[in-house]
């Protein structure tokens, strides 16, 4: 062993206490790099549950990321009117509701209730399919099934 080098027991003692100063200040750049680094979001999966318990529009197409971004990925750089409007109102639904947040002339409550994206000028009301009805000759009555089997069954 040489003059003035540590000991084999300094030696077990130092290796570890480096190595736990190494993992936690890597772990604090790390946080620091991503508190810096990433924007944050301003969408979440919250915000969607609110919406769908207060419209009750869970499984319908208002049931996406569609409804306040322009596309399904999210995210602050992609928000549309009616996404934007809701930010701009300290995420508060009510406070959009009697708004027309995408300028088709439909108040956002409207197409929400129409199942219409309220940030998508090009989806309102009007633009929704007709429901499709069906014709008074194809339907068939009870008494007139009733009747067709009653001619069947032979008279006595």
């Amino acid at each position: 062993m040489h003059p003035g080098s540590p000991t084999p027991a300094a030696r077990s003692i130092f290796v570890p206490r480096v190595l736990a100063g190494v993992a936690v200040l890597s772990a604090l750049i790390s946080t620091a790099g991503f508190t810096l680094l990433v924007s944050p979001a301003q969408s979440t999966p919250e915000y969607m549950g609110k919406f769908n318990a207060k419209y009750n529009t869970r499984g319908s197409k208002l049931d996406s990321c569609m409804t306040c971004h322009t596309s399904q990925a999210g995210g602050a750089e992609n928000v549309n009117a009616y996404g934007a409007d809701f930010g701009k109102n300290n995420h508060d639904f009510g406070a959009v509701e009697g708004l027309d947040s995408d300028g088709d002339g439909f108040s956002n409550i409207d197409e929400i209730k129409a199942e219409t994206f309220p940030g998508d000028k090009n989806d309102n009301p009007n633009t929704r399919p007709a429901p499709t009805t069906t014709s008074s000759s194809t339907t068939t009555t009870t008494a007139g099934l009733l009747d067709a089997i009653l001619r069947l069954v032979p008279k006595e």
